[in-house]
């Protein structure tokens, strides 16, 4: 009895005096009946969405999205009308590293995205930041570092005391910190050759993957290499967040032997409404696979650029290309962008990537000698510099056979 009385009084919110109010209510979900529909059609879970009560329609946009997401989907994301961007920065909140204040929190800068807000106000790898406008900081304020307004960043550096033989926190600059915003992350980081004995090795850091001209700055990059007479490469995708599959199709196809153009580089598994995608390696101008690899990784290495590391390491095989750093965030899922006409859009996941093996990334990438960058806490390099602990080490065993 209880369920007829809430079917008529269902029915009566829609049609009131004989009156079909049903275009009524469509035009005023209208955004979340598009959500509904084009996660039905796209979501990677599509088969477990299950039709939301009537009401759920009227919920906010952000949160009726939320409502549709399989409950391990940690990686599908809603893109609001105004994009408040993000500061670029990359951070590692921990407690006094040198023991001297137990209770108090630092947050030490481990990557300014370029192009960033705070790369443009003077933030670097290796800035140790102790105050947020002028309050201490807690375990939890790595949020205040992704997005948001200016804010004035204290900092410290540390130093070394001869005498004591101790290393000592001392005051440093204070910063301000300019808005969040969108901006254009460079995919090249940086490049350069290091000169280590009678070797020399071409080093490249990458952002990401994206960008019309990223396959040909790679290749006019190795061909640099080339002409520079390079033995070992270095491929830092320590903080690579990921990008263009074809754009990393491409770049691997420049490392791995000429006699894999055409066979699978990755695939993509959809829902049951989409085929498989396969991506091949290509015919690549400028080809260097003679030349040892070495890929550094790191928790922040997602995505994509896990995927051109699982694939190179299984093509080229362990002995010719080593994993070096930390395991990846084992982030094996494809988000899509995709823009609504109400001036908002979704980032569902929408498909699993497995690299050339068929192996799929759950779990991460698994280095072949595991390597933590801080490990020597106390001085933290620039990426690229070759003071820096990692690349260090890997300069070590390409000299000596063993890591140091």
């Amino acid at each position: 009895m209880k369920k007829a009385l809430i079917a008529v009084a269902a029915l009566l919110s829609i049609v009131s005096c004989g009156e079909d109010r049903t275009y009524e209510y469509l035009e005023k979900t209208e955004e979340n009946q598009w959500i509904f529909s084009t996660m039905k059609a796209e979501y990677l879970w599509a088969d477990e969405i299950k039709t939301p009560e009537r009401k759920s329609f009227f919920d906010s946009e952000s949160k009726f999205f939320a409502s549709l997401l399989n409950a391990g989907d940690k990686v599908s994301y809603f893109t609001d009308t105004v994009q408040s961007g993000s500061y670029g920065l990359t951070c590692a909140i921990m407690r006094d590293p040198l023991g001297e204040k137990p209770s108090k929190y630092y947050a030490l800068v481990l990557f300014a995205d370029d192009n960033s807000p705070a790369a443009i106000s003077g933030i670097k790898r290796g800035t140790w930041i102790s105050a947020i406008d002028g309050k201490s900081l807690s375990s939890s304020s790595g949020n205040q570092l992704k997005s948001g307004e200016a804010k004035v960043i204290a900092t410290e550096t540390i130093d070394f005391d001869d005498e004591a033989m101790k290393y000592f926190w001392t005051t440093g600059d204070t910063i301000t910190l300019q808005p969040s915003s969108t901006y254009s992350s460079n995919a090249i980081h940086t490049d350069t050759i290091f000169n280590v004995r009678s070797s020399k090795i071409g080093y490249i850091a990458l952002n990401n993957f994206n960008g019309a001209d990223f396959a040909s700055r790679i290749e006019n990059t190795l061909l640099g290499f080339e002409a520079e007479s390079a033995t070992e490469i270095i491929l830092d995708l320590r903080y690579c967040n990921g990008g263009s599959i074809e754009n990393a199709a491409k770049a691997a196809s420049m490392l791995v032997p000429s006699t894999l153009k055409g066979t699978p580089f990755a695939t993509l598994k959809g829902n049951s409404l989409h085929a498989d995608t396969v991506y091949n390696y290509t015919g690549a101008t400028a080809n260097i696979s003679d030349k040892k690899l070495y890929i550094v990784t790191g928790k922040r290495t997602r995505g994509t650029a896990e995927l051109f590391a699982a694939s190179a390491n299984a093509s080229r095989g362990r002995h010719e290309v080593l994993l070096i750093g930390e395991s990846s965030a084992g982030e094996g899922l494809m988000t899509k962008r995709i823009e609504s006409p109400f001036g908002f859009a979704i980032n569902p996941v929408t498909a699993i990537m497995s690299a050339s093996d068929e192996n799929g990334l759950e779990g991460g990438i698994l280095p072949d000698y595991p390597l933590d960058e801080l490990a020597e806490i106390q001085h933290i390099y620039p990426i690229g510099n070759e003071q820096e602990y990692i690349l260090r080490c890997i300069e070590y065993l390409i000299v000596n056979g063993e890591m140091p």
